[in-house]
């Protein structure tokens, strides 16, 4: 299945902290830096967690011969629906935690690739990953341009895509389909990193960073990494075959 869909819906969940914009103003850069720093870390877990099990094949028939298959595939792709509703009542250290598990759960689910997918062609498109996600990410930060419009269509494009993907795998199974999916995937969750860029700083500017925002932030981007990351490797990964 391709994409992962996770909206924060931030303006509806954030408690004001009643502040004026100025003052956060200055701080705002090293909280996107604390944002990303999270999610650098979502990254890690979830690298750690598909290369220490695709080293086990007892591990890799567990995950993917047995029922424990759904609870890996479906469990991220729930928590990445209903998560963002739940994280602002959250303890900070709860939310974290939560965070981490999430990540090591999508670790799990896709310790296929380094079986799959050649150690070069995981580290060139993982590059390419970081390239095109700063491009877009920067983009995000520093436009004036409300991206709110632009976002709800590319939400609804990885939705449809999401939808396209289970179609697919479980009636059409064409190879042309699935390239058509990660084209429209990673396209969508380009866009989607410069959307819930300026989303997360402009929320920061009116509310300052309290509901737990840094941690629902880093959980938009790195879903947002995750999709690009994967879908790129789709089109352009050299298999091990």
């Amino acid at each position: 299945m391709q994409g992962y869909h996770q909206e924060p819906h931030f303006a509806q969940r954030t408690r004001p902290s009643g502040r004026p914009s100025g003052e956060l103003q200055p701080g705002v850069t090293q909280f996107m830096n604390g944002v990303y720093a999270w999610m650098a870390v979502g990254i890690a877990v979830t690298a750690g967690v598909a290369w220490g099990l695709s080293q086990s094949m007892e591990a890799i028939q567990m995950i993917y011969g047995t029922p424990l298959r759904w609870v890996v595939f479906l469990g991220p792709l729930a928590m990445a629906w209903f998560l963002p509703a739940r994280m602002p009542s959250m303890d900070r250290g709860v939310a974290l935690a939560v965070f981490v598990v999430f990540a090591a759960l999508m670790g799990a689910a896709t310790a296929y690739v380094p079986l799959v997918y050649t150690g070069f062609s995981i580290l060139g498109v993982f590059v390419a990953t970081v390239g095109m996600f700063a491009a877009t990410a920067l983009f995000g930060f520093v436009t004036k341009k409300d991206l709110t419009g632009v976002g709800q269509f590319l939400l609804m494009a990885i939705v449809g895509a999401i939808i396209g993907s289970l179609v697919n795998v479980f009636f059409i199974q064409s190879a042309g389909m699935s390239m058509i999916i990660s084209v429209v995937v990673a396209v969508a969750a380009a866009g989607l990193t410069a959307y819930h860029t300026q989303a997360i700083k402009q929320l920061y500017l009116m509310h300052g960073g309290g509901s737990n925002l840094a941690v629902i932030g880093a959980l938009a981007l790195y879903v947002d990494f995750i999709n690009l990351f994967l879908s790129l490797l789709r089109l352009f990964g050299s298999s091990r075959d």
